[in-house]
């Protein structure tokens, strides 16, 4: 645009200046000249036409030149207009870079807590495994070894439970006290708490001691821890009515063990091998 502008001006200044020489020329042509009426035209007519077409020229020289600066200022006006659209390209290309590599380090992030999650969700999946597994074994030994109790204390039944088992009265529902009964036996272990004794060697009833048992060994009053394992012992107990364990009342025992042999049975009290009689 800006070359077209001067291209623009020169044009006009050398059409300027061809203009005045052959005006120049022909006014002094037409001064020798005779019209064809037979009149000869002035040299000052000849200057003002002259002066006239210069003026016109000089006219359109400078809407020429005005037209060419306006040309130009458009042209910069686009040339900057340009330039600010190419720094915006550029600055839009550069948003777009950083949001892009923002937005790849957010998937990246993303990821990687996903892959932590997963992984704390596999950990505490094992180790709900592990404790839900330790559970079931600590299960396994309690209930081994409650059956193990049951099988070694034994629970009272309608039919005779077998030589292994332990005898445990069942509690009976009802507003009285439930009848006394007796055992004799032979003690395979003491303590001040309870006494375990056997029948034919093997274990038959558990007997809960209690501030109001009377116990003696050999005649004499003791405690339940005093009686020697081996001892034999005759006891009198009652089934307790609400935890179901036969307490003992009384225990009589010596001190020297004698191998166990079937007792004669008396009135209310039971033989080995037998079982004792259900509080009615």
């Amino acid at each position: 645009m800006k070359s077209r502008a001067t291209w623009l001006t020169a044009g006009v200044a050398a059409l300027v200046v061809g203009t005045g020489c052959q005006d120049g020329d022909r006014s002094r042509q037409e001064t020798t000249t005779p019209t064809t009426s037979g009149q000869t035209v002035s040299a000052s007519q000849e200057v003002e036409q002259a002066q006239e077409r210069s003026e016109k020229a000089f006219d359109s020289a400078r809407d020429a030149q005005k037209e060419a600066s306006n040309q130009q200022r458009e042209a910069a006006r686009a040339q900057e207009d340009l330039q600010q659209k190419q720094q915006e390209l550029q600055e839009a290309r550069a948003r777009a870079q950083k949001e892009s590599q923002e937005a790849q380090a957010s998937q990246q992030q993303a990821q990687a807590s996903t892959q932590q999650a997963q992984s704390e969700a596999q950990q505490a999946q094992a180790s709900a495994l592990e404790a839900q597994r330790r559970l079931q074994q600590g299960l396994t030994v309690q209930q081994r070894e409650t059956v193990q109790q049951r099988e070694a204390v034994g629970q009272s039944a309608p039919a005779q439970p077998p030589a292994n088992s332990v005898q445990r009265p069942v509690a009976v529902a009802s507003p009285q006290a439930a009848p006394e009964q007796q055992i004799s036996g032979q003690v395979l272990s003491a303590s001040a708490q309870e006494v375990l004794l056997s029948q034919g060697g093997e274990p038959r009833l558990r007997l809960q001691v209690g501030p109001a048992t009377q116990v003696q060994v050999d005649g004499r009053a003791a405690s339940a821890a005093d009686i020697q394992e081996g001892a034999q012992v005759r006891a009198s107990y009652r089934t307790d009515a609400n935890s179901g364990e036969p307490q003992a009342l009384r225990i009589d025992a010596t001190s020297s063990a004698q191998p166990a042999a079937p007792a004669a049975p008396e009135s209310g009290e039971s033989s080995p091998g037998a079982t004792p009689p259900r509080p009615q």
